[in-house]
């Protein structure tokens, strides 16, 4: 559902309940007085609609009672507590229990005479719910942006390689000091979900990426640092940012504006500054603030505006072959901020390789093109550069299976998991899990960043992002 602007708790609920049209099954359950087997009450009145009639069971299911008289009161057999959201009503949100196994449950509505519907529900079993570091809180603006100080955005990023449904969660203190902000949606495996205070192409936003939940009720304090605690439904508690007091990460001034982010190998669930720094790369903004709503974090420290010279690249192409001669084997980059690829290092973790201009101070611009390619050029001349080709003495990544990260001064900027075999053991699979890999390597010697539908790279670190068919273009657009 696309995201729409709502103001309180109340109407978060409505707008999820009646943001599209009921769709009837094709045989709904209904009894007449006449029926042989009409159950205790039945009245040809009420009827259940619900949206599907199967659904898995970390997926809430909307609900729709048509007829009857009064009150409808809702009930399941089996029986399960506080299932019903509201408790009461003519239009209902179920959240079904978790369960081991795939289950048929029966829906039951009452009106005020007692008179009762029924609608039997297959419930799939989807694997255990999410737990308390799962999903977490991944970057907060609650500064704004340099257009508009309303423009404030978070983003929460899912740890793991399932989605999951996250409706009706909540978080504390981010409508307003004492009052909890209400959102829904559905997080990708790995993936990301940007909540903003403007839905998508409003003239009072800067943000550029696809908008998961807009919400004009999005009000983070600027005096209190929080704390935000994320929680579901039923008020488990999975991440909790700030302790109240003033915000020592973020940047809010005249001419700088920047989030605070969380570093891509934290997994913390409580309250730890040293897990978290103020971000100096500036990425699906159009006016320059420092953040980056729907994209990874940068993962740098620094500060803001004033990230040093060092440019900003991600991985947009590879072609790797075990049966390559020396200098056939190449990564493309993909200039992302203007600056010094002196420090820049690809490398695959092994400890052992070196600047790519061997510590030359080399300007690139933004939106431009480089290529890395391996192997000794010449005894006299281990690195060389030829326009945009930067030739290197380092020995090649595996051709069968590696990862391929980039580093600047320490930092990570972008990283990829790659095998052409049935053999998929990473060496160092710690490492890159804990700098945002999604565990889902590409199957490919060759491989193709995709574009979304905005004309830019994806950025989720898993094979999905990459095409392992089209043509190579090193140097060039994909």
């Amino acid at each position: 559902m696309r995201p729409t602007v709502i103001f309180t708790t109340l109407i978060t609920l409505s707008i999820f309940l009646h943001g599209s049209g009921c769709t009837r099954i094709e045989s709904p359950v209904r009894y007449t007085e006449e029926d042989q087997d009409n159950p205790e009450g039945a009245s040809p009145e009420l009827l259940i609609v619900p949206d599907k009639n199967e659904i898995f069971d970390t997926e809430p299911l909307r609900l729709q009672a048509t007829g009857g008289k009064g009150e409808i009161t809702w009930g399941t057999e089996p029986q399960f507590e506080n299932s019903f959201l509201p408790a009461t009503g003519d239009l209902v949100l179920f959240s079904p229990p978790d369960i081991s196994a795939d289950t048929y449950l029966t829906i039951i509505a009452k009106d005020q005479n007692n008179k009762t519907a029924r609608a039997e529900i297959l419930i799939i079993d989807e694997g255990l719910p999410p737990g308390p570091g799962d999903i977490l809180i991944n970057e907060i603006a609650w500064a704004g942006t340099l257009k508009n100080w309303r423009d404030e955005y978070i983003e929460l990023i899912n740890k793991t390689d399932r989605a999951f449904y996250i409706d009706f969660w909540s978080i504390e203190n981010m409508a307003g000091s004492g009052n909890s902000f209400y959102f829904s949606g559905k997080i990708a495996p790995g993936g990301l979900f940007l909540i903003t205070n403007y839905v998508e192409d409003s003239e009072n936003t800067a943000i550029s990426a696809s908008v998961d939940y807009a919400d004009s009720g999005l009000s983070i304090p600027n005096t209190a640092f929080g704390p935000f605690i994320l929680k579901n439904y039923e008020g488990m508690i999975f991440d909790t940012v700030g302790d109240g007091g003033s915000y020592r990460l973020g940047e809010n001034s005249a001419e700088v504006k920047a989030s605070m982010s969380r570093y891509n190998s934290s997994t913390s669930t409580v309250w730890e500054p040293e897990s978290w720094y103020t971000e100096t790369l500036s990425l699906n903004l159009l006016d320059g603030t420092m953040g980056t709503p729907g994209a990874r974090n940068s993962g740098e420290t620094g500060s803001a505006g004033a990230s040093g010279d060092s440019a900003i690249a991600i991985i947009t192409e590879y072609s790797i072959d075990a049966g390559d001669e020396i200098g056939e084997d190449w990564v493309e980059l993909f200039i992302i901020k203007s600056g010094s690829i002196r420090d820049f290092i690809l490398t695959d973790l092994d400890g052992t390789d070196l600047s790519i201009t061997n510590w030359k101070d080399i300007e690139v611009e933004e939106e431009q093109y480089i290529l890395v390619v391996w192997g000794r050029s010449s005894d006299e001349e281990p690195y060389r550069n030829e326009g945009n080709r930067f030739y290197i003495p380092d020995n090649p990544p595996t051709g069968t299976k590696d990862e391929l990260v980039i580093l600047c001064k320490g930092s990570y900027l972008d990283g990829l998991c790659y095998y052409s075999t049935g053999d998929v053991q990473f060496d160092d699979v710690e490492t890159i899990l804990g700098i945002g890999w999604t565990g889902d390597p590409i199957f490919g010697k060759h491989a193709s960043r995709k574009i979304d539908d905005n004309g830019l790279y994806m950025d989720d670190l898993g094979a999905f992002s990459w095409d392992t068919v089209a043509a190579p273009t090193p140097g060039a657009a994909n």
